[in-house]
């Protein structure tokens, strides 16, 4: 039974924008974005001389516990999260055929006010990801960043990780600069995914770069201290949910039948519930930017991750299809299962007909992406 991790992450390196941002760029990128340690202990994000997040380290301790890791650094995390080699031998022990990989620290590249900059840094971080694929590209796929500040210069990274034949391209489910994903403004970038042939990927973080519940919510990215979990437990799935909602009901998705969207790094069991919320309110009445319900959209062009240990995945496959169930493993993240991640999966939808088995550990996320698993 083939598997296809449809979300894994990387920790990327210190040095990224010193190695791959235009050499006249290179001073600012530094000064805009950076990876800072504490004397006290920890490490943190800091974007345009404001700390965002403390306790960052924890994006680097595969599958360990916050005790085992508070107060360390960023770089003394697994090696797997750095090393491309290392993670091959660790896909080899976990039974992970492919692995479709986020980042982590470009998470916040959203919250960069001059766009231009913005989008030298994405392109700088895009060509590092090639290369950390280069060590095996068959098995490792990389996801491209772009800088939604600009729609145009977003559509035209489109263009190019396109030609570098990335299959998936990460967007934050948040405003950028205030507005919401079905703004006329980003036409231009959904019409270049579709063109494309680019899968959006819809990725939550709980960083406070950007606002939506993280402004609702506005002490949920404060460290240390039991904040960033709730950030975590709270943010990620409302975000989802609401950008879900936009999409479908501000038209993106019917606009572009062809561009297909993932819902990622959110556990998935929300889904059946707002699904079914939405297409009760499309029945009930007139949306005239949607002609489709909700849950015919869904089958059409969605795909929702889920964890290997949500109780409510089997219930969730018969409830929203088969066919749009994916299974991602969050490594190297300190909330992902690790080792095991797969062993669990498995256990978890062992009950379910072996085609359904196949379809969420694998041959969806494959379909999804265009990656063949063989």
């Amino acid at each position: 039974m083939k598997v296809f991790d449809c979300d894994g992450h990387v920790a990327e390196p210190r040095d990224l924008f010193d190695r791959y941002v235009d050499p006249a760029l290179r001073e600012r990128a530094r000064a805009t974005m950076s990876i800072q340690d504490f004397e006290t202990g920890g490490s943190g994000f800091v974007l345009e001389g404001r700390c965002l997040l403390r306790g960052v380290e924890a994006v680097t301790f595969a599958g360990q516990k916050p005790a085992a890791f508070l107060g360390k650094h960023w770089d003394e995390g697994y090696p797997g999260a750095f090393d491309p080699a290392q993670r091959l031998r660790d896909m080899d022990a976990e039974g992970i055929d492919r692995a479709m990989i986020f980042p982590s620290f470009l998470g916040i590249l959203g919250g960069v006010s001059d766009a231009s900059l913005a989008a030298a840094m994405a392109r700088a971080y895009n060509r590092w990801m090639l290369d950390y694929c280069s060590t095996e590209p068959h098995r490792l796929h990389g996801v491209a960043v772009v800088p939604l500040q600009a729609p145009a210069l977003a559509a035209a990274e489109v263009e190019r990780v396109a030609r570098e034949g990335f299959r998936c391209v990460m967007v934050r489910p948040c405003p950028y600069r205030g507005l919401t994903i079905d703004h006329p403004e980003f036409e231009p970038f959904f019409a270049a995914c579709e063109a494309a042939d680019l899968v959006v990927g819809f990725h939550p973080f709980p960083f406070g770069d950007v606002t939506w519940t993280q402004g609702i919510l506005s002490d949920l990215h404060s460290a240390p201290g039991t904040a960033i979990q709730l950030a975590d437990m709270a943010s990620l799935p409302m975000d989802s949910m609401l950008t879900m909602a936009y999409a479908m009901f501000g038209g993106v998705m019917d606009r572009h039948p062809r561009l297909r969207f993932s819902f990622l790094e959110s556990n998935g069991s929300w889904a059946a519930m707002w699904i079914d919320r939405m297409d009760k309110r499309f029945h009930r009445s007139r949306y005239p930017a949607i002609q489709t319900p909700p849950s015919e959209i869904v089958a059409r062009q969605c795909f929702i991750s889920l964890d290997g240990d949500e109780r409510a995945l089997p219930a969730v496959a018969e409830l929203i299809g088969e066919d749009v169930i994916v299974w991602a493993s969050d490594f190297p993240h300190f909330d992902g299962k690790f080792p095991g991640a797969v062993a669990e999966a498995k256990e978890h939808v062992a009950a379910l007909p072996e085609r359904v088995q196949r379809k969420f550990l694998g041959e969806n996320a494959s379909r999804m992406y265009g990656i063949p698993l063989g």
